[in-house]
């Protein structure tokens, strides 16, 4: 056997062990690398429930119907399709601009939560009661914008909302949220009349009832959020 025989086993040696630790190490990282994917996720989960039920499309839809009565289906689609662009336009806006927001203003995350605490309480109080988010509408040409992207969809509670999460979550979770809920919301609008006649007028009232009180409990944490953080700056707790 050669010398260069001899040298070559060692290398090929020491490259099986490097191999073994490789696969050994990749062995135990995948059971980390699983529990933070699904951290992940339910996460973007939990961010995508609270923007969806302020969102409330499920809420809109017997507005839009209304509004788009009479309408040919590919002009109600163009609308549907409009308005949902607008909505994602105006949300990572929101998120993406609303550091500088507070910043330029002096407003601290405390003091928001606080009032978009309050400010999202009353919005569940008036959705639970039955009251709509907007009085008088009248149907128009800019419909798709103007009402329904906003302030039917994008309304007070919505920019509070993506506001403050963009201060206390992940950017990227915020982002991937927002589109996930547009998403819904394109599909809702989209297939309104199948939604209503499966489902009827009632039902999705009942829904968008039951948003309120998921608005009302991310309120109410808001509220605690804002308290806590507040009473811990004055060093009382």
């Amino acid at each position: 056997m050669s010398h260069g025989s001899k040298n070559l086993f060692p290398s090929l040696k020491a490259l099986d062990n490097a191999k073994e630790v490789q696969l050994i190490t990749f062995l135990i990282s995948m059971p980390i690398n699983r529990k933070r994917y699904i951290m992940d996720t339910l996460q973007i989960i939990s961010i995508s429930g609270q923007i969806f039920a302020i969102l409330n499309p499920i809420g809109v839809i017997p507005t839009f119907l209304s509004l788009t009565q009479g309408m040919d289906p590919d002009k109600r689609h163009r609308v549907v399709r409009h308005s949902i662009l607008t909505v994602i336009f105006l949300t990572l806006s929101l998120a993406v601009g609303g550091s500088l927001i507070l910043e330029f203003f002096r407003v601290s995350v405390f003091s928001l939560q606080i009032g978009g605490g309050i400010l999202l309480m009353v919005l569940a109080v008036d959705m639970l009661s039955g009251l709509p988010r907007t009085k008088g509408v009248e149907a128009g040409e800019e419909i798709a914008i103007v009402p329904i992207a906003t302030p039917l969809l994008v309304g007070p509670g919505t920019i509070t909302t993506v506001i403050v999460l963009s201060k206390t979550v992940p950017m990227l979770y915020l982002l991937v949220s927002i589109l996930i809920v547009a998403f819904l919301a394109y599909l809702l609008l989209r297939y309104s009349e199948v939604l209503t006649d499966i489902l009827g007028i009632n039902g999705i009232r009942a829904i968008s009832r039951f948003m309120a009180i998921i608005i009302a409990a991310f309120a109410a944490q808001l509220l605690y959020g804002g308290l806590t953080g507040w009473l811990t700056s004055w060093g009382l707790i």
